[in-house]
């Protein structure tokens, strides 16, 4: 934009004021006003220009919403960080949040909005800006944009050192990608009519995540503040609007629990809120549509009619599908992760990058029976990635390789704490705990085995052990991933606690703030109705496992209506007895002889499992069904038995639930949620949906209970009352 100023020096070589825009008064000179024609005027005009007279302009917006009658002011920032306490430029924002800044500035600068007031993107509602929000920009941007994210990457910067080159594109990296790998700071919001949809440009993104901070300050009770440290604490964690890294732990012998300290996905959760929320003016109502689209295409698996339901016919047949999908790419591609490096990126959480998504499995031609084809590949793919002899590590996904931090005393990544494999950290002075087990050994594949009562097994050294694995909700939802049954790698999440708790997508009691919804159908086959309702059971069906039950003197404490205990495990129902399996074609990774050894199938843990060192004469005794589940030294087939059979709490069917759901002999099993019994939020809570079969609520059975605390920390799932 271009000014003319009334007075300039009468020379005709052209100088430029030092303060463009400030007349400059001549001592002792009396200047008179000067009327020119209407050329003489635009030539002088033309003049002012050539001379550098003109004032340059950068545009912007503040928003929350847009952010109408704030200050603006532009502070020049010095090599070393410092900010100079004197305004380079000043302005004030128009009521849609737009403003101007004359003058030609200096880089690196920083931008500071105080003042002012919007309406909430969740709600509507009027609110007056409090404290600051900050910009900080290296070079001219073609325009500047201040909300909570740009203020996170000055807060994000600041935490590292300082306002310092490096400080800051590092900052502007991470929060850049966290938003949808958008420039933050640049990206104006695209806002369309409420209820309306739009292509996912930029704009959108930026307009779904001032939709993201507001439902999550709005529903947290918090403060821009605290927003932008979620926002950097997110981002720094590799999480983004559509997904986080919410992990699970595992159980330890001792039945305690660890999941990962501090988990915070309060952005994402308020993301997943605006996108149902009818005030909703991104567009963006999927977290589907801002996925990154990695890593697999729809791929037909080979194989002929008759062999399509066999699960070890689908495996040898389909071996080379299997590892070109493993070695491609597993990860979601965002911010710095690229198809070169996703197996080897230091991400800043320690369970490393989250899963990309995988296309759809065809059936072979022929395949009449679609379900049960979809049931043996989920098999398949199980035995596959269990002959891969994957540890049990608190990753994403199985391909990732954590940067060797091991000569550390308190390693991040390499961690393996003898025996657990719970996350505990041992010494009360360490920050981290375990990443993977150190029972299997990286370079023959093989596990250590597990004494019968020998709670903390033998240990490899680190630089032995295997540093590629999965944790339990981590491996089942990869499992239906990888097999191309989810559309969405949220519809089986990796937490525990969703996973095992939350009804399928289209649930109309699901409050905003819950977690993603699940696919599948979960109903009530417990270790009270086990006997009864097992035969409802198919492979691939989906068994979650409580904590163990308490003891007092070492005897079990009865169940009472009232009795609560949380659901820490999930484990794979493979419909088939260790002797279906021993004596079929691939006996021998069956067999008790081989335990231990590379290629085995079975968990060196059986021994302890059943409580027994002579695994081959318990399970001829017992026969039992079989599992499989990454516990102990990660993925393999264990025997339901003991803590399993003891302690199940529910199943999710996700292959044939609408067949669950037509059929009246399991009608009454099907677990739902129950929003007349649901509760309001309590202290640092968002609120509880309570789940209950019709089976469960006739008989004085348990309910499930799903509570989601605040900052979209981790939720609870327990399960309250006796197993009927």
């Amino acid at each position: 934009m271009t000014s003319v100023h009334g007075f300039a020096k009468p020379h005709p070589v052209c100088h430029a004021p030092p303060n463009r825009g400030v007349p400059l008064f001549f001592s002792k000179v009396i200047v008179k006003p000067i009327f020119l024609t209407a050329a003489a005027s635009a030539a002088f005009s033309l003049f002012l220009s050539a001379c550098g007279g003109s004032s340059a302009s950068t545009s912007g917006g503040v928003y929350m919403g847009p952010v109408a009658n704030a200050s603006v002011a532009a502070h020049e920032i010095a090599a070393d960080g410092t900010v100079s306490d004197k305004a380079a430029a000043t302005a004030t924002t128009h009521s849609d949040g737009t403003f101007e800044l004359r003058g030609s500035l200096r880089y690196p600068l920083l931008v500071r909005v105080t003042g002012g007031s919007f309406e909430e993107e969740s709600n509507g509602a009027s609110t007056n800006l409090s404290g600051e929000l900050d910009a900080v920009y290296l070079s001219a941007p073609t325009q500047i944009v201040v909300s909570t994210y740009s203020n996170a990457v000055v807060a994000d910067a600041r935490a590292a050192g300082g306002l310092v080159a490096g400080n800051i594109a590092a900052a502007m990296s991470r929060v850049n990608a966290f938003a949808g790998d958008i420039d933050v700071q640049q990206t104006t919001p695209a806002f369309v009519v409420t209820g309306t949809t739009s292509t996912v440009t930029d704009g959108a993104k930026m307009s779904l995540a001032l939709g993201a901070e507001s439902e999550s300050r709005i529903a947290d009770g918090g403060s821009i503040d605290a927003s932008t440290r979620n926002i950097v604490a997110q981002a720094a964690n590799g999480d983004t609007l559509a997904s986080c890294h919410a992990g699970a732990g595992d159980i330890a012998a001792d039945g305690t629990l660890g999941a990962p300290g501090g988990v915070n996905c309060s952005i994402t959760a308020g993301a997943a809120a605006y996108m149902t929320n009818a005030r909703n003016r991104s567009g963006i109502t999927s977290a589907a549509q801002i996925e990154p689209v990695m890593p697999g295409a729809v791929q037909t698996a080979k194989g002929s009619a008759s062999t399509c339901g066999d699960r070890v016919a689908l495996l040898n047949d389909n071996l080379a599908l299997f590892e070109g999908r493993k070695n491609y790419v597993q990860a979601k591609l965002t911010g710095a992760l690229t198809k070169a490096n996703w197996a080897s990126w230091q991400t800043i959480s320690s369970w490393g990058p989250l899963a990309g998504q995988y296309g759809a499995i065809q059936p072979p031609a022929g395949c009449a029976d679609i379900d049960t084809f979809q049931r043996e590949l989920v098999m398949a793919v199980e035995n596959f990635w269990v002959d891969q002899n994957l540890n049990y590590c608190h990753h994403h996904i199985p391909g990732w390789l954590p940067p060797d931090d091991s000569a550390l005393a308190d390693p991040k990544y390499r961690n393996a704490s003898a025996g657990s494999t719970s996350g505990a950290k041992g010494d009360s002075a360490q920050k981290y705990g375990m990443t993977c087990t150190a029972q299997r050994n990286g370079v023959d594949g093989s596990q250590i085995v597990q004494r019968k009562g020998e709670a903390s097994a033998r240990a490899l050294p680190s630089a032995q052990v295997q540093w590629h694995g999965v944790d339990c909700s981590d491996f089942t939802a990869w499992v239906y991933n990888f097999a191309g049954l989810t559309t969405d790698n949220r519809e089986v999440e990796t937490g525990i606690t969703t996973q095992a708790c939350m009804t399928p997508a289209g649930a109309t009691s699901t409050p905003k703030w819950a977690g993603p919804t699940q696919t599948g159908v979960l109903f009530d086959i417990n270790h009270g109705n086990f006997d009864a309702t097992s035969k409802h059971l198919m492979p691939g069906d989906l068994l979650y496992i409580t904590l163990a039950p308490p003891k007092q003197n070492g005897v079990t404490v009865p169940e009472t209506a009232t009795s609560t205990i949380g659901l820490s495990h999930v484990v794979t129902w493979t419909g088939k007895k260790w002797s279906e399996l021993r004596n079929g074609p691939e006996g021998w990774r069956y067999d008790p002889a081989h335990i231990g050894e590379p290629g085995s199938r079975l968990g060196g843990d059986l021994a302890y499992i059943l409580n027994d060192d002579d695994v081959l004469g318990a399970l001829t005794k017992l026969d039992p069904y079989m599992i499989i589940d990454s516990h102990y030294a990660g993925p393999a087939y264990r025997p339901f038995y003991g803590w399993y059979r003891g302690s199940v709490s529910n199943v999710r069917r996700i292959v044939g639930a609408d067949a669950v759901r037509a059929n009246p002999e399991l009608a009454d099993l099907i677990i739902a949620q129950q929003p007349s019994m649901s509760r309001q939020a309590a202290k640092g809570t968002l609120g509880q949906i309570v789940l209950a079969s019709k089976h469960g609520l006739a008989n004085g059975g348990y309910r499930l209970q799903y509570t989601q605390g605040a900052n979209g920390a981790l939720a609870a799932c327990e399960r309250v009352g006796i197993a009927r």
